[in-house]
C-alpha cells in the first residue's frame, strides 16, 4: 500500500466526538471544589474550631448529595487524614459515603446509566451480607459492652469500605480518573508531611492535626498504627509511579517522583517492613507491565537494594524502638514480636477447624486466640482473618473477588492497566501482613484507584496526543496530508507511480479518496456516482460491441479495490527483489508490510501488536 494512501488513513481517523476542553473544565472545577471544602475541613481540626469542622462538613454532604463526583473526591482527599472530631459517630467518612450514595441513586432517572452489577460487585455483596449475619448478635446487644463495641467498629469500617466501592462504581465510570487521583494523592502528601514533621519538628509542632503527636520514635501522622499508615502510603506511591509512567508531560512525571519519594520517606520514618515488602511487589508488577527485561532489571535492583539496605533499616528499626533498652534487648523483643505474629497466622487453622464451614464469627479472632496461645493478638494477615472468622463461605467468596478484580486489571488496556496492577499488587500483598479491609482510612484511596482503572475514562492521558498530532499534520489550506507530514520516517522518494493512472480523474478520485480514508460512501470529487448494480450491464454492453471501454467516466475513476490492487500489483516487484521471495500466486487478498486494506494502523495498532 502506498505512503500517500496510510499517511491518508492516518490523518483521516476520527477524533473522538466529546471535546476534551469542555469536560475537563468542569472535572477541574470540581476537584477545586472539592479541594476547597477539604482544605476548610482541615482548618477547623488545625485551629480546633468546632464551627467550622461541622460547617465544612454539612457542605462536603450537601455536595456529594448535589454532585457525586465532588463528594468522591472531597472523600479520596480527606480518607488518610484526620475525621473531623466534632462529627459523631459513625464517623464523617461514612456519612460521606452514605451522601454520595444518595446522590448518585437521585441521579439515576437524570443519567440512566446501564446497572448491570459485575461479578466481583457481587461477590463483595454476598460477602457484607454473609458479615452482617454473624455480627447481628452484637448488634442486637446494642454493642453495649466492650467486645460487641469492638465488632460493631469493625464492622462499620468493612459496611463503609464496601460503600466506597459502589460509590467509585456509580461515579467512576466513563468519567476521567484524574481530579480523584490528584485530590487522594495530596491527602496522602498532607500526611506524609505530618509524619516527618512529628519527626523532625518539636514536640506538639503538628497540633490537633494527629492523634499521637508524641509518637516521634515511629510517627504515623494522621493514623493511629504505622503499619497501616505505612502500607497507606505504599499504595499511593504505586499509584503515584503509574500514573508517572503513562503521563506523557515530563513536568508532571517530575512532579510525581517527587511526591513518590517524600510518600517513600514516610514509609522510611514508619519504620514498617511489611509496607515496604508490599511496596516492592507493586513496583515489580509495574515495571513487568512496561517490558519484561525491564522487570527482571528492577527485580534484581530492588534484590541488592534490599540486601544492601535492609541492615541498615534493621538497625535503624532497633534504635528507635529501644528506647532506654539496649540494642540486644531490643533485638530480642522484636524476635519476640515477630514470633507473637507468626504464632496469630498459624493459630488461624486451629479456629478455623472448629468451624470450617460457617466461621467462628465476625470480630471474633482476636478474642478467641487467647484460648490457644494465652493472649490475644490481631491475625495480621487478612486472608487468615477471612478462613477462621467467615470458614469457606467467606473464602469461597473473597478470593474468587480478588481473582476476578485480578483478571479485569490484566485484561485492560495498557494505560489504566498501569496503576490499576500496581496499586492491587500493593493491596493484596500487604493485606498478607495486616487486615486493610477493616480501616477506611487505608484502603478509600486504593480502592478508588482500582474502581477507576476497571471503568473509568482514560483517555486524558492519550486523546491529546493523538488530537494535537492529528491537528499538527493537517496543512494550513486543509489539503491532505502528506505521509512526510504525518512521519517523517516517509521520504516522499519512496512514494511511486502507480501504473494504469489513465487521467486526471482517476488522479483526483484518489485523492479525493486518500483524504476520505476510504470512508464508505464517500463522494469522489469530479466523478459521476455510479450503482453497483449497473456494472453487470456495464460489462455486458462492452461484450456485445456496444460501448468500448475507457470511453465512460465509469472507466477513468479508480475504486477503492483498484487502488488497493495497484498497490500491491506495484509493491511486488519490489519484495522480491528487496527480499528475493515473491507474494503467494493470487496474492490480491494478502497485506503488504502489514498494512492492508481496511486495517489499522498508527500508534493503536503497535501498542496492540
Amino acid at each position: 500500500m502506498s505512503v500517500e494512501l496510510v499517511a491518508g488513513r492516518l490523518a483521516s481517523r476520527p477524533v473522538p466526538a466529546r471535546d476534551a476542553a469542555e469536560p475537563r473544565s468542569s472535572v477541574d472545577r470540581g476537584l477545586l471544589i472539592a479541594l476547597a471544602i477539604g482544605a476548610a475541613i482541615v482548618a477547623g481540626i488545625a485551629l480546633g474550631v468546632a464551627p467550622l469542622q461541622i460547617a465544612a462538613s454539612v457542605l462536603a454532604l450537601i455536595a456529594a448529595v448535589a454532585s457525586p463526583p465532588v463528594g468522591l473526591a472531597v472523600l479520596a482527599f480527606m480518607a488518610p487524614l484526620k475525621s473531623p472530631p466534632a462529627i459523631p459517630a459513625p464517623g464523617f467518612n461514612t456519612l460521606l459515603v452514605i451522601a454520595i450514595l444518595l446522590g448518585s441513586i437521585y441521579r439515576l432517572p437524570i443519567d440512566r446509566p446501564s446497572l448491570r452489577p459485575s461479578l466481583p460487585i457481587l461477590l463483595l455483596l454476598g460477602f457484607i451480607l454473609y458479615a452482617t449475619a454473624q455480627q447481628v448478635p452484637a448488634l442486637a446487644s446494642g454493642y453495649s459492652d466492650a467486645q460487641s463495641h469492638h465488632i460493631g467498629y469493625l464492622f462499620i469500617q468493612l459496611a463503609t469500605l464496601a460503600g466506597v466501592v459502589l460509590a467509585a462504581a456509580m461515579v467512576l465510570r466513563g468519567r476521567s480518573p484524574v481530579p480523584f487521583l490528584v485530590a487522594g494523592l495530596l491527602g496522602a502528601l498532607i500526611a506524609a508531611v505530618l509524619a516527618i514533621a512529628i519527626a523532625m519538628l518539636p514536640a506538639g509542632s503538628v497540633g490537633s492535626l494527629v492523634d499521637y503527636p508524641d509518637a516521634t520514635s515511629r510517627p504515623v501522622g494522621p493514623f493511629g498504627d504505622p503499619n497501616y499508615f505505612s502500607l497507606f502510603q505504599a499504595t499511593a506511591i504505586a499509584a503515584s509511579l503509574g500514573v508517572a509512567v503513562i503521563s506523557r508531560s515530563r513536568r508532571i512525571r517530575i512532579v510525581l517522583v517527587s511526591v513518590a519519594a517524600v510518600l517513600g520517606l514516610g514509609i522510611v520514618i514508619a519504620l514498617s517492613r511489611a509496607a515496604l515488602v508490599a511496596l516492592a511487589a507493586g513496583i515489580i508488577v509495574l515495571a513487568f507491565t512496561r517490558s519484561r527485561r525491564f522487570g527482571f532489571a528492577t527485580l534484581a535492583t530492588l534484590a541488592v537494594l534490599a540486601l544492601v539496605a535492609y541492615p541498615l533499616f534493621l538497625e535503624q528499626r532497633l534504635a528507635a524502638d529501644a528506647g532506654a533498652l539496649s540494642l540486644a534487648q531490643q533485638s530480642v523483643g522484636l524476635q519476640r514480636s515477630d514470633e507473637s505474629r507468626l504464632a496469630a497466622a498459624l493459630v488461624g487453622p486451629q479456629m478455623w477447624a472448629t468451624s470450617p464451614i460457617f466461621g467462628i464469627g465476625f470480630g471474633e479472632y482476636p478474642l478467641t486466640t487467647a484460648r490457644f496461645i494465652g493472649y490475644s493478638i490481631e491475625s495480621h494477615n487478612w486472608y487468615m482473618n477471612v478462613l477462621a472468622e467467615q470458614g469457606l463461605v467467606g473464602v469461597a467468596l473473597w478470593l474468587p473477588m480478588l481473582a476476578a478484580v485480578g483478571l479485569r486489571l490484566y485484561r485492560l488496556a495498557p494505560t489504566p492497566k498501569v496503576v490499576g496492577v500496581a496499586v492491587f499488587v500493593t493491596y493484596i500483598v500487604g493485606s498478607a501482613f495486616l487486615q486493610p479491609p477493616l480501616s477506611v482510612q487505608t484502603s478509600a484511596f486504593a480502592v478508588i484507584a482500582v474502581v477507576a482503572a476497571l471503568i473509568g475514562d482514560w483517555s486524558r492521558f492519550t486523546d491529546p496526543w493523538n488530537r494535537t498530532a492529528a491537528e499538527a499534520a493537517l496543512p494550513a489550506d486543509g489539503s491532505p496530508p502528506s505521509g512526510a507530514a504525518l512521519n517523517p520516517g516517509l521520504h516522499a522518494a519512496a512514494v511511486e507511480p502507480l501504473p494504469r493512472v489513465a487521467d486526471s480523474a482517476d488522479v483526483e478520485g484518489r485523492a479525493d479518496m486518500v483524504a476520505a480514508g476510504l470512508a464508505e460512501g464517500a463522494p469522489v470529487r469530479g466523478a459521476q456516482r455510479h450503482d453497483p448494480a449497473d456494472r453487470p450491464r456495464r460489462k455486458r454492453r462492452v461484450a456485445d460491441g456496444r460501448d468500448v471501454a475507457g470511453h465512460s467516466v465509469e472507466d477513468g475513476i479508480a475504486t477503492a479495490a483498484d487502488v488497493g490492487r495497484d498497490n500491491r500489483k506495484a509493491a511486488r516487484p519490489r519484495l522480491k527483489k528487496d527480499h528475493r521471495e515473491a507474494l503467494p500466486p493470487g496474492g490480491h487478498e494478502e497485506s503488504v508490510g502489514g498494512l492492508h486494506e481496511g486495517g489499522d494502523v498508527g500508534p493503536e495498532a503497535e501498542e496492540a501488536n
